[in-house]
């Protein structure tokens, strides 16, 4: 509501750097009474504030001022995103650039909303009228992962703002620190107390409890699929609206005409990009039996090029995974298939860049 404010149970989550396994902050861990208050200071700044009641155009200029904020702290937030996460400094960087461009787009939006208005309906009947009339739905709740951490909120927080919502951020709790920077561009922004807040804490207490509050109207999430079904169960026994991105296991498939080269690039990019942590990497290869030799001979050529380091340093493409257990899980799944008779072309282990960690 504006400021900062200590969790109920007086707890906190410590924040773990994923490269040297070392802690370097803590967040607080909200539970039900923090949402509780969250979801209270939502509801009267949706009703009683001026937020829902202003322009678009005013709501398009304070997202704009987000976004050029965004731009002037690039450097420090992708230092903050990278430390928090663990993707290669340079990728945080240019995730920094699609969040203010995510502001811009729905600051134009909102801007084109406001010449919109209300639209009349043809119903083909005399004597009935119809129109569309766009309104905003109140408070969202906005539960985002830790592998783009401030885009991925972005991309949730930008819209529910420029329609006028009442917003509650949930960032994943191996990932908020940015999130958190959020809030404070939001408050220098012009955004007023109670319009935009964030919550910090594990999925199952915070995020959980945001998910089945009566008070809150709309559910957005990204994640896994478990969850997803968790929470569209939760709106469901409300009558809430949902929305859930979830993760899955996208193959690529490629053709025996292909340009191999090109090809491998794309197969890389696919799958490396962030650590090889999106729910829409590339997880799966189906290749054509007369070009599969010669594409895992130059895909097997160029992985061992790519630079692997820390990922605070200039260059890097390829960082640690986002926690130990994470890692665990990986290895896991390399084992088992190898197991079950899959052939380890590269890899399999911690690189040596990251042996130490």
């Amino acid at each position: 509501n504006g400021a900062w404010v200590t969790p109920a149970s007086n707890g906190t989550l410590p924040v773990v750097n994923p490269f040297d396994e070392q802690v370097i902050g803590c967040i607080p861990a909200a539970t039900a009474p923090d949402v509780d208050l969250a979801v209270s200071a939502a509801r009267r700044a949706f009703e009683s504030g001026p937020w829902a009641q202003e322009s678009y155009t005013y709501r398009a200029t304070v997202l704009r001022k987000m976004a050029n904020l965004v731009k002037e702290r690039t450097e420090t937030l992708a230092v903050l995103e990278t430390l928090d996460m663990g993707k290669p400094i340079d990728e945080s960087a240019w995730d920094l650039e699609d969040v203010a461009g995510c502001f811009e787009y729905y600051a134009d939006r909102a801007d084109a909303m406001q010449t919109e208005g209300r639209k009349d309906v043809d119903l083909g009947m005399d004597g009935f009228k119809g129109y569309v009339m766009k309104e905003p739905l109140g408070v969202v709740a906005l539960i985002t992962p830790w592998n783009y951490p401030m885009l991925m909120a972005s991309w949730k927080v930008a819209p529910a703002l420029a329609a006028g919502c009442s917003a509650i951020l949930k960032p994943s709790e191996l990932a908020s620190l940015t999130c958190l920077k959020l809030a404070e561009i939001a408050m220098e922004a012009g955004v007023p107390p109670g319009v935009f807040q964030v919550l910090t804490g594990l999925g199952s207490e915070a995020g959980a409890a945001l998910s089945s509050h009566p008070g809150v109207d709309k559910v957005a999430f990204t994640g896994s699929g478990a969850t997803g079904s968790a929470i569209m169960t939760a709106c469901a026994k409300q009558v809430k609206a949902v929305g859930l991105e979830l993760g899955g296991k996208s193959p690529l498939i490629i053709f025996d005409d292909v340009d191999v080269r090109r090809a491998v690039e794309w197969c890389m990019f696919g799958i490396f990009w962030t650590n090889g942590q999106i729910c829409s990497a590339t997880s799966r290869l189906l290749l054509h039996e007369a070009i599969a030799e010669p594409f895992l001979k130059l895909l097997k050529e160029e992985i061992a090029k790519i630079p692997v380091s820390n990922p605070l340093i200039a260059g890097g493409r390829l960082g640690p995974l986002i926690s130990a257990e994470q890692f665990k899980k990986v290895t896991e799944c390399v084992r088992k298939a190898q197991q079950e008779g899959a052939t380890l072309l590269c890899g399999g282990g911690r690189p040596p860049a990251l042996a130490g960690t």
